[in-house]
């Protein structure tokens, strides 16, 4: 078991891995995933501006996405395939590690307001409300 830095070659699998599991997790919050291939363009685009990890046991099991803005993380994405195993919390913990290393004052990121289990999952490492963001859907008006 490592984790590693993501290679370009990864992108493709992270990018199926991402809309096989984030699809399901879109669908229960109510809103629609992006495909595997805007996600796989999407990180492709940033590949060289950010950090993003893979964990790898026998294959990509998990993705850690974040971008360094001065003192500060903004973290893009997080996901592993296997829930219940600890994976989630060996990739936060690789961030944190890099960030104490950097000297990184802060981590924004942001989740689903439904999505009760992610926010539990951060609260665990300190994370707290801060902002509310808004949106209005246009395009079914």
């Amino acid at each position: 078991m490592k984790i590693r830095k993501a290679s370009l070659n990864d992108l493709k699998q992270i990018a199926e891995l991402y809309f096989s599991e984030m699809s399901k997790q879109f669908e229960n919050v109510g809103e629609e995933s992006i495909t595997t291939k805007e996600f796989k363009k999407r990180l492709k685009k940033h590949f060289k501006k950010s950090k993003m990890f893979v964990l790898d046991i026998e294959g990509i099991k998990g993705f850690i996405w974040y971008f360094k803005e001065g003192k500060e993380y903004n973290l893009e994405e997080i996901f592993v395939i296997e829930k219940g195993k600890g994976y989630g919390k060996l990739l936060m913990n690789h961030m944190l590690k890099k960030a104490k290393k950097q000297k990184i004052q802060k981590i924004n990121l942001d989740v689903h307001f439904k999505n009760k289990k992610a926010q539990r999952f951060f609260k665990k490492f300190g994370f707290s409300e801060r902002t509310i963001e808004m949106s209005l859907d246009l395009k079914n008006q």
